[in-house]
Order: structure tokens, then C-alpha cells, then sequence
């Protein structure tokens, strides 16, 4: 009977250490999932410590697999990554999306000049004169500042991939920071869903003064004299003019026009008024030379013809 009771104890202890054990197990693997891929509402960072790339590699890996190389512009980013990453005693440490463009520090993603710096003590140093990329340490003494390096130099890939809603209206645009994504109202909208358009104040007169107010089209050229009548003044809006040229003179282009609420005319211009002699010259100018190429067309060819006769 105590043999009967051991061996069963002792099942119930087997079990008890495999379940222990499983438990172990899947709990490492939820850890390292979490360390090579942190999601956040926002953005989620991914990094490769098993393979290293130059600053370009990195870039063009992260654009492909994920937005693009990493942007940490600001105290958010850098505390939440100084948490995540895993720590290293030496390098290489692991790339993040800052370049030195013009001399200028850049963030590639977005092409702003970088503001909020965070270098390791005496940097940036431009130690070999060709330091114009920038790694992110995650040594225990300098974990989460910059150096900057050779961007042939091979580090760890640091990715940023954006999780926007496509929820956004077409009167809003998509603002994204570690923990938190928010649909903001583009300008001259308001509201919660920006359903609210901005409209200015309306103007009042000065005092001993007043308002005019007046919206115009460009105006009329008009070549070769001529007169322009118009309902509501030559260039104001919703005015219609017609063109009337002097005697012995014909309209070149249409004879009505009418200026429209966006500030341009229905009908095309310029205009000309153009002498029936200076047209008549012209019409037989054209004609003389229309008959004389003509000739020469037909004289070269029959030319030709008799050139390959002979």
C-alpha cells in the first residue's frame, strides 16, 4: 500500500515538473517574440541582432520589409527604446535613421533637420572625417545616446513601421507617437470628426470708413483699337463684355465675354481688330506663298521623275 502511494505521488509530481517545464518554455519564447518585435498603438519598432548591415542596407531593408529605418526624435522614442532594446557591452550597436546631409543632421524619413540631440559625451566627432551616420548605444553607461560612425561601418538593423488607421477623413491626417495614434483635423476644419469648416471672421468697417470689396479678372488685351462694353465694369466678376471694333476693322477671336467667379474668362483672348487692308494683304500673302511652295514642290518632283528616267 505505501509503494502504491509513493508511485502515485510521484506521477503527480511528474506532472507538476512537466507542466513547470512547458510553462518555462513558452514563456521564453513570448519574451524573445516581444524583444524582436515590440508593439505599441503606434508605431512598432523591429530589430535583427543575429545580422549586421551599413546605414544604406539598413535603410533599404527597412523600407522594403517594414516603412523605413528609425526615427527617434523625441524623449518618447528614446525612453521607450532604451527599455526594449537589448543591451550591449560593445559594438556594433544598432542604426538609426540620421544622416548628415549638407552638414546638416537629418532625419532620412522625413527629410527635417534633427532637433531634439541626444550625443553621447563628446560627440558627434567626426573621427575619421567620415562619420556621417549616427548608431544608437545600448551599453549600460551611454544606453539610448548617439555616436557618430562610418556608414560603411556594419551594425544591427533598427526598423519603424507605422500603423495609421485608414480611418482618417479626407479633412484629416494621421499623427502617430509611441502609444498613441490620432486622427487631427486638417487646417480649416473643426470638430470631432472635422465635420465643422473654419470660417473667418466677418469684417466690419474702420470708423469715419468703409468696405469695398471686388474680385477681378486679368484683363482684356485688345490689338488694333477697338471698344469693350461691359455690364459690370471691365474686369469684374459675372461681368459680360462684347467687343466692338471700328469701321473698315474685323474682329479677330469672339465677340462676347464673360468674366466667371473663379477670375478667368469663358472664352480665350487675346483679341485683335484688324484692318480689312492689312487682312486682305495678309490672306494674299499667305495665298502667294501657299502657290509658290506649291511650284517649287511640284518642280522638285517632276525633277526627280526625270533624273532617275535619264
Amino acid at each position: 500500500m505505501k509503494n502504491i502511494l509513493l508511485t502515485a505521488s510521484d506521477s503527480v509530481e511528474r506532472r507538476i515538473q512537466r507542466s513547470m517545464t512547458r510553462c518555462v518554455v513558452y514563456t521564453d519564447v513570448l519574451i524573445h517574440l516581444w524583444l524582436i518585435l515590440v508593439s505599441v498603438e503606434g508605431w512598432t519598432y523591429h530589430w535583427k541582432e543575429n545580422e549586421k548591415m551599413t546605414w544604406n542596407e539598413t535603410r533599404g531593408w527597412c523600407q522594403r520589409e517594414y516603412t523605413d529605418i528609425v526615427m527617434v526624435h523625441n524623449e518618447n522614442v528614446t525612453r521607450f527604446l532604451e527599455k526594449n532594446l537589448p543591451e550591449k557591452s560593445s559594438s556594433p550597436y544598432f542604426w538609426i535613421g540620421m544622416k548628415k546631409i549638407n552638414d546638416i543632421w537629418t532625419w532620412a524619413a522625413n527629410g527635417q533637420s534633427v532637433d531634439n540631440e541626444n550625443w553621447a559625451p563628446t560627440e558627434p566627432n567626426n573621427n575619421n572625417a567620415d562619420e556621417n551616420c549616427v548608431e544608437l548605444y545600448t551599453n549600460t553607461n551611454n544606453k539610448g545616446k548617439w555616436n557618430d560612425d562610418s556608414c560603411e561601418h556594419k551594425k544591427h538593423p533598427l526598423c519603424q513601421k507605422s500603423q495609421c488607421p485608414n480611418n482618417c477623413t479626407d479633412r484629416q491626417y494621421c499623427v502617430e507617437q509611441v502609444n498613441n495614434v490620432t486622427c487631427v483635423c486638417k487646417t480649416g476644419f473643426s470638430g470631432p470628426e472635422c465635420e465643422t469648416v473654419v470660417s473667418c471672421e466677418p469684417l466690419s468697417a474702420p470708423p469715419h470708413g468703409w468696405m469695398q470689396c471686388s474680385a477681378e479678372c486679368f484683363p482684356i488685351l485688345l490689338f488694333g483699337g477697338g471698344l469693350l462694353n461691359c455690364t459690370e465694369g471691365h474686369d469684374s466678376i459675372r461681368s459680360a463684355c462684347r467687343v466692338q471694333c471700328p469701321p473698315g476693322h474685323l474682329l479677330l477671336g469672339f465677340v462676347e465675354f464673360t468674366c466667371r467667379a473663379d477670375g478667368t474668362w469663358e472664352s480665350s483672348f487675346p483679341l485683335m481688330c484688324a484692318s480689312y487692308v492689312h487682312f486682305l494683304i495678309a490672306l494674299l500673302a499667305s495665298v502667294v506663298i501657299s502657290v509658290f511652295c506649291g511650284c517649287l514642290f511640284c518642280c522638285s518632283s517632276c525633277r526627280r521623275k526625270l533624273d532617275q528616267k535619264q
